[in-house]
């Protein structure tokens, strides 16, 4: 091994360019995935058979998640393309060690800036599950309709009547109504 590679390798200043170059590659990264949280907020669509609490964290996870990726895009944008930085010297840096502590600087921005951007899409994930939330038993069950016929009506939840007849399910238990009865047959949100 040459002596002058070595040295090069352990030189402050290449390894801030280093630092530079892959924060310049991350941050590519970084816009797509702030590209993707931005798709997935706006096709966030909540099911208004899911529980208030639950449409109101999703979003609240989707807007931390926003958050947290352009926190991440800003740290990581800072350590490859600084702003408010003089020139590097191509030695190991000053007697005040200026480049030493701006390499460290630079990679600190840049791994907190990749493990916010992981956290960011854990975040979206988590809110992108709140659409798997399981629907009750009443959301699953028949639609409710109403029944009448010439002697009143009924309310309740369609069944299977057999040929000829049509059944629901009331409080008060199952009412048989034989087609030639019925008048009229109309869905209802509740009975």
């Amino acid at each position: 091994m040459d002596l002058q590679t070595t040295s090069t390798a352990t030189d402050p200043a290449v390894r801030l360019a280093d630092l530079r170059a892959s924060a310049k590659g991350w941050h590519g990264v970084q816009l797509a995935v702030l590209g993707f949280i931005g798709l997935c907020g706006v096709l966030q669509g909540a099911s208004p058979s899911d529980p208030h609490w639950l449409q109101v964290l999703a979003g609240v996870l989707v807007l931390a998640s926003l958050v947290l990726a352009c926190t991440a895009t800003v740290l990581v944008a800072t350590a490859a393309w600084p702003v408010s930085e003089g020139p590097v010297s191509e030695g190991t840096g000053d007697a005040s060690g200026q480049v030493p502590d701006e390499v460290h600087r630079t990679a600190r921005r840049l791994r907190s800036g990749i493990g916010l951007t992981f956290v960011a899409v854990v975040v979206l994930a988590v809110a992108a599950t709140s659409s798997w939330w399981p629907t009750s038993a009443d959301a699953a069950s028949s639609p409710s309709v109403e029944v009448s016929t010439n002697q009143g009506s009924a309310c309740g939840e369609l069944r299977d009547g057999g040929p000829g007849a049509v059944t629901i399910a009331t409080a008060d238990g199952d009412v048989t109504v034989p087609l030639p009865q019925l008048v009229s047959l109309r869905p209802v949100s509740g009975c």
